[in-house]
């Protein structure tokens, strides 16, 4: 379920002209480009920020490079970062077994998550399914065992991590108003002279329009698409988006909006929502208190569990 298993929305931050004047940094990373906004009094930060998430980013990369080449059977030693992504992507597991990080396991076989991308032979699809489960995956106390040859993708929640352990790293260099905006996982601390940074989500299929124009401080937003990495053959829309029972690729809406308190939260609920009906959505944004926007495939926007009270009036 590669994260990008999670599509990258591109957000415009809307903002008014400020008394103290702020910079926007751009560097790649996490197979994305990066953007952090913050005062220009703190651009000499920016160097040291940008080496945190590049080394952050190398551990866990690292640690899914080590569980996808080792054997079943075999004791994997994982980082602490590791461990946490896992138990992160264990609770959204236990909600909906759709959310499977070993799909990954079956979409890569497509070619996801940078192509070329191809259906493949069904006998590769049918053995790929059976190595496939995230319950195949166990953690004994710091190391893991796969108890099959199963691939892993933690990056419908990876990304977020990143961005919250940046967050407190900027904030433990007493930065407290800026933006991160991870390929979509998007995290706003504080203000811009007292007024908030304006977040308008892009229309996939309109780039000069919004759905919707959200004021949030000191909280994320993210969004999981079917828009970005996908591919058409034989007629059959194949998304990169693939569910944890059937293993096979989803389409189930344009895109799934999360605002939470922070970017993990938003990412992972992100995906888990996408592979739900909007009944079992309206029940876990209630229960997890998060709020929702959806972009139905034809073009339907829903708003669930109090969005419309972050939006611009």
């Amino acid at each position: 379920m590669k994260k990008t298993v999670i599509v990258i929305l591109l957000f415009n931050v809307i903002t008014a002209c400020s008394k103290e004047k702020f910079i926007t940094y751009h560097f790649f990373s996490l197979g994305t480009i990066i953007d952090i906004t913050i005062q220009e009094k703190y651009a000499e930060y920016l160097p040291e920020i940008n080496k945190y998430i590049n080394n952050l980013s190398d551990i866990i990369l690292l640690d899914e490079k080590n569980i996808n080449t080792a054997y079943a059977d075999e004791k994997i030693n994982i980082s602490k970062e590791t461990i946490d992504i896992y138990k992160k992507s264990i609770f959204y597991y236990n909600i909906s077994i759709k959310y499977d990080p070993s799909s990954y396991t079956v979409s890569s076989l497509y070619g996801f998550p940078e192509g070329p991308y191809h259906i493949p032979a069904e006998k590769d699809i049918i053995n790929a399914k059976i190595n496939a489960g995230f319950d195949k995956l166990i953690l004994n106390n710091d190391y893991f065992i796969k108890k099959s040859n199963l691939l892993v993708d933690f990056s419908a929640n990876a990304k977020g991590y990143i961005v919250d352990k940046t967050v407190e790293y900027m904030k433990n260099l007493s930065i407290d108003n800026f933006i991160i905006n991870a390929g979509g996982d998007l995290y706003i601390s504080g203000k811009k002279n007292k007024e908030y940074f304006n977040t308008g989500i892009i229309d996939p299929d309109n780039k000069n329009t919004t759905l919707s124009i959200v004021n949030i401080e000191n909280m994320a937003l993210a969004t999981s698409g079917n828009y970005e990495r996908y591919f058409i053959e034989n007629d059959k829309y194949i998304s990169h988006i693939f569910e944890g029972i059937t293993y096979e690729p989803v389409n189930n809406y344009k895109s799934v909006s999360v605002i939470a308190e922070n970017a993990e939260k938003a990412d992972g609920f992100a995906t888990l929502f996408y592979l739900l009906d909007i009944n079992e959505i309206t029940n876990y944004c209630k229960k997890f208190n998060v709020a929702v926007l959806i972009l139905t495939n034809n073009h339907k926007i829903v708003k669930l569990c109090n969005w419309e009270k972050y939006e611009k009036l």
